[in-house]
Order: C-alpha cells, then sequence, then structure tokens
C-alpha cells in the first residue's frame, strides 16, 4: 500500500472514530447491602380512575411468574465502522474542538462492549450535541428490543431514540408494535431502571400470549388506541378510543392496562366488554378487570353501575363479577349499596346480593340474599290486572327447569320460589267463572312460603310457621243479598215571608197562649 493509501485510511479511521467520543464511562457505584424488606401496609382501596393492579383474583390460583426485572446498561458510546461503500464529510468545529459528520453509502453504528447495533442508508452525527440523526432503513438491534423506521433521532445524551416512518417495534416476548412515530427510553445506569416504549399516532400493539408448556399460540390479542405505551417488555398502557381484540372477547374504553405476566387487563371510561360465541354476554360499568388463566378468560369484573346482558339474564348492580368457562357465562355475583337486580322475560328479583349459578350458560339457580323481593306479572291469557304478583322474604331461591343443549332458543322455565325469613307473598289466581278483570287475590305471611309454578303459572303456596293469610274472591251479582230500601223522610216545609210592614212574630213562652 503506498504512503498516500496509508494516509487515507488513517484519516478515515480518526474522522469516524471522533463521532463517537463521549464522557468518561461513568463507574457502576456499589451494590448497597440488603435490607430486610419491612412488613407490608393494610392494602388501600385503589382509586377507579387510577391504574393499579390487583391481587390475585381468588384463593388457591397458581401464582404468575415473577416479572424478572431489567438490568440497567451503561452508557453507548457509539463507533460507525468503514465499510467499501462508505462515503463521509468530517467539519471539525474550530471552537468548540467538536466534529459534524455527514454518512452516506450505508452506515453500521455499534455500541462499545454492548450488543447493540444500528444500521441505515445514511447518518448526520454531531459530536457536540451527542445527537445523530439516522435515514433510510433504519434498524435498531440489542437484547430487549428491535426497531425498525424510516428515520430515526438517537439523542445519545438522553439514551432516547424517536423514530419516524413505519416503525416496527418488537419486543423481547415477541410483542410487536406498529405505528408513524416511537420514542424508545433505554434502561441505563444512573438514567433509568427500566426500559419504555411510547407509541403516538393510533398505533397497534400484537401481543402473542403463551400456553402452559411455552408454546406460542397463533393468535395475538390486538389492541389500538391513540397512545400505548410498554412498561418494560410485559407491561403496556393505551388512551384514547381503545380497542382490545381477544380470541374469546373484544373491549371497548377510553383507556386500558394490559399485564401479559400476569394475564390481568383494566379498562376504564366507559369501558364495555362483549364475548364471542354463539351464546354472547355483553358487560358495561365504569371500570372493568379481566382476569385470565392458561391464556383464556375465566373472569370478568366490572366495578360501579354495572350491567350484564345475556340472552337468560340481565344483571345489575354497584358489581358484577362473573365467572366464565369455556367461553360461556358458568356464576355470577351481584351486590353493592345501591343493591342488585336480576331480570329474566318473566319477572324481576331485588336483594342486597344475588349469586346465580348458570352451567353452560343456562339458568339454573338463583340467591337473592338480604331483603329480597321477586316480582312478575300474572297469566295475560286469563288474568287482566294492573297490579303484580310479588314475594318478600330475607332470602329467596329461584330454581330453574334443564332445557336440553340441543334447545338453544327456549327460556329455562321457573320451577320454584322459596322466601325465607318474615315471608309475604301475593298472587292473583283465575277466576273460576272465566272472568279475567275479577281474579282471586291470596295474601299470607309465614317464616317460609313456597311457591311452586307449572306452565309458568302457580301451582301452590305452601306456608311454613306462623301462618297468617286471607284468600278473596269476587262473588257473582246473583249471589249477593237484596239491599233494603232506606226509609225517605218526609221533607220539612220552609217557613212563609213575612208581609212588609208587620211585626216579626214571636214564639209564645211556656204557660202563655198566642
Amino acid at each position: 500500500m503506498s504512503r498516500v493509501a496509508r494516509g487515507v485510511v488513517a484519516t478515515l479511521a480518526f474522522a469516524v472514530a471522533a463521532c463517537g467520543r463521549s464522557t468518561p464511562r461513568p463507574v457502576a457505584a456499589p451494590a448497597p447491602a440488603p435490607v430486610a424488606p419491612a412488613p407490608a401496609p393494610p392494602q388501600a382501596t385503589p382509586k377507579l380512575d387510577t391504574i393499579s393492579l390487583p391481587p390475585t383474583d381468588r384463593a388457591g390460583a397458581a401464582a404468575p411468574r415473577a416479572r424478572t426485572p431489567e438490568r440497567p446498561a451503561q452508557r453507548c458510546t457509539l463507533d460507525f465502522e468503514n465499510t467499501p461503500e462508505t462515503r463521509f464529510l468530517s467539519v471539525r468545529d474550530p471552537i468548540a474542538d467538536k466534529y459534524t459528520t455527514y454518512i452516506g453509502g450505508g452506515v453500521i453504528g455499534r455500541c462499545r462492549s454492548q450488543a447493540i447495533r444500528i444500521n441505515s442508508d445514511s447518518a448526520e452525527s454531531y459530536e457536540q450535541n451527542r445527537l445523530h440523526y439516522l435515514i433510510g432503513k433504519v434498524k435498531y438491534r440489542e437484547d430487549r428490543v428491535s426497531l425498525d423506521s424510516d428515520r430515526l433521532t438517537y439523542y445519545q445524551a438522553e439514551e432516547r431514540l424517536v423514530a419516524e416512518g413505519n416503525v416496527v417495534v418488537v419486543m423481547k416476548d415477541s410483542s410487536r408494535m406498529t405505528g408513524p412515530r416511537a420514542e424508545y427510553f433505554r434502561a441505563v445506569r444512573g438514567v433509568r431502571t427500566a426500559s419504555k416504549v411510547i407509541m403516538t399516532a393510533r398505533p397497534t400493539l400484537r401481543m402473542y400470549e403463551t400456553d402452559s408448556t411455552g408454546k406460542r399460540q397463533a393468535d395475538p390479542v390486538m389492541l389500538v388506541a391513540d397512545n400505548i405505551v410498554g412498561e418494560g417488555d410485559t407491561l403496556f398502557t393505551a388512551h384514547g378510543r381503545v380497542e382490545l381484540d381477544r380470541t374469546d372477547l373484544t373491549a371497548r374504553g377510553d383507556s386500558a392496562v394490559l399485564d401479559n405476566v400476569r394475564q390481568y387487563s383494566r379498562l376504564m371510561k366507559k369501558p364495555r366488554v362483549e364475548s364471542k360465541g354463539k351464546d354472547s354476554f355483553t358487560l358495561t360499568g365504569r371500570v372493568i378487570d379481566i382476569f385470565g388463566r392458561t391464556r383464556k378468560v375465566d373472569r370478568v369484573l366490572s366495578i360501579d353501575s354495572a350491567s350484564a346482558v345475556s340472552k337468560d339474564l340481565t344483571l345489575s348492580a354497584d358489581t358484577v363479577d362473573l365467572r366464565v368457562t369455556d367461553n360461556r357465562l358458568d356464576r355470577a355475583f351481584a351486590f353493592g349499596p345501591s343493591r342488585a337486580q336480576a331480570v329474566t322475560k318473566e319477572r324481576r328479583i331485588t336483594a342486597d346480593s344475588l349469586d346465580v349459578r348458570m352451567p353452560g350458560q343456562r339458568l339454573r339457580e338463583l340467591f337473592a340474599v338480604r331483603r329480597a323481593y321477586a316480582e312478575s306479572d300474572p297469566d295475560t291469557t286469563k288474568i287482566t290486572s294492573k297490579e303484580r304478583d310479588w314475594l318478600r322474604g330475607d332470602t329467596i331461591v329461584a330454581r330453574f327447569d334443564s332445557v336440553p343443549a340441543r334447545d338453544t332458543t327456549s327460556q329455562p322455565t321457573l320451577r320454584d320460589l322459596v322466601a325465607r325469613g318474615a315471608a309475604r307473598s301475593f298472587y292473583q289466581m283465575p277466576s273460576n267463572r272465566g272472568e279475567k278483570d275479577k281474579p282471586g287475590l291470596s295474601y299470607v305471611r309465614g317464616r317460609i312460603i313456597s311457591v311452586d309454578f307449572k306452565s309458568r303459572e302457580v301451582q301452590t303456596v305452601t306456608v311454613t310457621d306462623s301462618v297468617a293469610g286471607v284468600f278473596l274472591e269476587a262473588t257473582p251479582p246473583d249471589t249477593l243479598p237484596p239491599t233494603k230500601a232506606k226509609p225517605t223522610r218526609r221533607p220539612t216545609r220552609a217557613p212563609a215571608p213575612a208581609r212588609p210592614g208587620a211585626a216579626p212574630r214571636r214564639r209564645p213562652g211556656p204557660g202563655t197562649s198566642e
């Protein structure tokens, strides 16, 4: 090699190395001695308008795997490698003694002593501001994240990267985010303890879940929102017109949080969850929590103004807790200070709390606890009345007949109602004479009242202990006793008016005559 060629190579190496000048690498502080953890304070009730992770959904559930904390890396000292196609122009600032370098023909950058690589078509490097612009087919690679975009700005002093144009971010757990713009904050000692990705302009998140054996599922969880923030690589928050799509349900809301490790999601501000499948259900409220196990939803909890609607039943209360098996409702709880209400096609039941058991999403039993009240309309084919039949008690248990699995159109029919504790009932019975507007009235009280139904009609009413009651039936007009005529009184004649000028007549006193 000639002396001129050797001089050119040496100059190129010096100029490219100058682009990577930085302050000396900070020395890591010694790790503090371990301190025994303090006792956990009592858990406070979370605010409904804030994002907070709830405890394990129920006792006996398998504890979720712990989230592995990130290890902050060191700052990046970026060096640009030479390639046969690389072209560059380096300009020195004589006052600051710093270089501004323009590189084209393919750029390859690496962080010293770290597995971080940046490729692009061209780049601009400002040593004084520790700022790098990369343009065209940008690819950023590190252990935690991979990032592709049309343009990338690397703020080296802040350890922050801003990607624009056809951005694709792939997390360590294969979660994939796409959108027009993203900011990536590196986890660096002395700067921040955990990495963060912020995507704006309505990005899309595809989160691939794994089953209990660690096998990746084919269908991802889809999340679309105005803004999505990824904390680490498994916790995401979303704001603005949130749309969550799973294989078993869809959800909508104004904000949401997804924890892929705990298999937990929360939606806030007018959320709505709707299951998929033939027998779907819909849940609304102010806040909705979604819990899963083995990558399937098994619990959906709605807090504040909650309402759950299925084909057989509508539940409403301050809190509605749904348990799901194989994408079908299996059990439901409703409770709260404003009382709970269950409405079927034929009746309405209210109480302080409700426990509905519906295996295979077919209504079987309903337990109403404390100040229970059930009401229904009488049989309109036999009775015409504005009054409703009702039953009261401390508790009410409603049992429904089973419906064959192949019959998906029929509603479960009520078999019996049992009220316990200060029970009272009022029912209207069809008239024996066929008069629809004059039904018989039955009112009874007792400790236990059992009402049996047949063909959707009241068959018998059985009262146990402290029995009292009355039955009223309209009497035919021809069986009523004749009414006696009241004696008439002779009308009293008014006195004649006095003549003009005449003295008023005086009534005679005792012992005198006129």
